[in-house]
């Protein structure tokens, strides 16, 4: 009896055994989406802003490196200039020299705030048009107060950049670091779910095996077998013994 009983609750423990490999493959297809998918998110995003804040440090500092170059042409309007025996035509050669290195000056501070402008360190109307207003000022009369006014704006605006520059490459790297944690965790979790994929799959395998082992034969068949056959032989016997 105890046999019989212990044999009845067999297929129900495969079941059991079906069930919850089931539930871990469940649990694998759905943690992809909720464990896995959001632990990947945050890396991406991660990986996009260390991309960006370095990008943003790369192009401050080169619009920075430039305004540099430009900022010597601006010094050329301080050499040379007219002295007693010089003709008139000379001292306007050199006036004219010195319009061209303004010229080129104003350019490069507009390069220098559109560079930024790309980089998203500046508003680009609105600084534009505050220095706009003080080279105008600059053209219509030159002086040192104009001139003074155009230089403390572009100097003012390269220190700010520099802080700028700093401040993105140090987001830069404060973002490779969360990167490099939030890549852990996305790595961790995936090899969880392959853990506990391949659980649920070897439990499903494993009553899927045992379901298709043949049933065992009944107590007692041998013996009936043995009856059968002993009737059939007296059956004959009885047959060939009867008169013709």
């Amino acid at each position: 009896m105890a046999k019989a009983r212990s044999h009845s609750r067999f297929p129900s423990a495969k079941a059991a055994v079906a069930v919850v490999g089931f539930a871990l493959n469940l649990v694998a297809a759905l943690g992809g989406a909720f464990y896995v998918g959001p632990a990947r998110k945050a890396l991406d995003a991660l990986t996009f802003e260390a991309a960006l804040e370095t990008a943003r440090s790369q192009m401050i500092r080169a619009a920075t490196a430039f305004d540099n170059t430009a900022e010597q042409l601006g010094s050329l309007v301080f050499v040379g200039g007219a002295g007693p025996n010089q003709s008139a035509g000379a001292d306007e050669a050199i006036q004219d020299l010195r319009r061209r290195a303004l010229a080129h000056r104003r350019d490069g501070v507009r390069a220098y705030i559109a560079a930024l402008a790309l980089a998203g360190a500046v508003d680009f109307e609105a600084t534009s048009q505050t220095y706009e207003a003080l080279a105008e000022a600059e053209r219509r009369a030159f002086t040192r107060e104009t001139y003074g006014a155009a230089n403390a704006f572009e100097a003012d605006l390269a220190t700010r950049m520099v802080t700028a520059q700093g401040e993105a490459a140090l987001g830069a790297i404060k973002a490779r670091a969360q990167r490099a944690e939030a890549k852990r965790i996305a790595t961790a979790r995936e090899r969880a779910l392959v853990f506990v994929s391949l659980a649920g799959a070897t439990l499903v395998f494993a009553a899927t095996m045992a379901g298709t082992r043949a049933a065992p034969a009944p107590r007692g068949g041998g013996r009936l077998v043995a009856v059968a056959l002993a009737r059939l032989r007296a059956k004959r016997a009885a047959g060939g013994s009867s008169p013709a």
